[in-house]
């Protein structure tokens, strides 16, 4: 048994990490949270610890007093401040003695210098990784490709925060990026967390450790829904120059989706840009689909269908 310790564990990710945790049961799991402990049936199966972010001998030694040897980050990187949270983090648990391994955030495709163009924000994984280089922490980033969840929401079991990527399909609608073709790699958050409990029993850590439920494309995926559904969608297409000057359609969203208008439309935009780059078209080698081939990954076809008959 190992001490884990698990940042931003009540957010989207972070939660269906510490689910798979709770649920092996294997491991002791600490939650490092930077507000007062919550109460819920989940976290309750927790330790709960709270900590300052900003202070990194503080942390460090938080981790020694816990013996925390690993720490699976899920800290949503969404500004300067949360992306420093999480270098502080690094730097505290390289001071830990007791501190061996460490998952940055990142869970999505491979972040490299030559995406800033597009994405600004990857700065943020990549000065993570460029850091956790310099310390003598293992480490490996987990790479999932696309989320499948969004394509079940509102449905689907789930703890991410609503959006509609590309296809609603329970309005069946879509906003396709692009010409439809560009190759996405998907998996389903609970599976990704079954495979990151995996990787805390085995001894070597690739840099990347990619996972693929189903490969697909916009237009596989419609082709599926609309069969699933029994009609045909209302669809637009999102040519290449619309995406890069930002002039996006919106495809239906969830009721309770929870951004403005703007953000809306940036998320969008930056994603089909994301989209039509073929980020998502992950690599074929470290793909943990072939290391641990016991655990069974959801494919798209079924995931949809689980998810859709019940609701037509």
């Amino acid at each position: 048994m190992a001490i884990v310790a698990v940042a931003g564990g009540t957010g989207g990710v972070g939660r269906t990490i510490v689910e798979a945790l709770v649920q092996q049961a294997k491991h002791q799991v600490i939650l490092l949270t930077r507000g007062v402990p919550k109460s819920d049936p989940l976290l309750d199966k927790t330790q709960q610890v709270q900590v300052d972010y900003n202070d990194t001998t503080a942390l460090a030694r938080i981790l020694d007093q816990h013996e925390v040897h690993t720490i699976i980050s899920a800290i949503g990187i969404i500004s300067d401040e949360t992306s420093q949270s999480q270098l502080t983090l690094i730097n505290a648990a390289a001071q830990s003695s007791a501190t061996k391994r460490f998952m940055p955030s990142e869970y999505s495709f491979i972040q490299t210098e030559d995406l800033l163009s597009i994405d600004p924000s990857i700065k943020y994984w990549l000065a993570a990784a460029e850091l956790l280089k310099k310390t003598t922490l293992q480490f490996t980033r987990v790479i999932p490709g696309f989320f499948m969840d969004y394509w079940g929401m509102p449905v689907v079991r789930t703890n991410l925060q609503p959006f509609t990527f590309g296809i609603d399909i329970a309005s069946c609608q879509a906003a396709i990026p692009g010409d439809g073709n560009d190759v996405i790699c998907m998996t389903y958050t609970y599976d990704m967390a079954v495979y990151i409990v995996r990787l805390l029993d085995e001894e070597d850590w690739p840099e990347f450790s990619v996972i693929v439920g189903s490969e697909t494309t916009y237009n596989q995926l419609l082709q599926l829904a609309e069969e699933i559904r029994g009609k045909k969608f209302q669809v637009v297409y999102d040519s290449a120059d619309k995406i890069k000057e930002g002039n996006v359609t919106i495809p239906p969203m969830p009721a309770n989706t929870g951004y403005s208008a703007e953000e809306l439309k940036e998320t969008t935009a930056l994603v089909s840009r994301l989209t039509i780059a073929g980020v998502f078209d992950l690599p074929r080698e470290n793909r943990l689909n072939a290391r641990f081939p016991d655990i069974e990954s959801t494919k798209l076809k079924d995931f949809l269908q689980n998810t859709w008959e019940a609701h037509q």
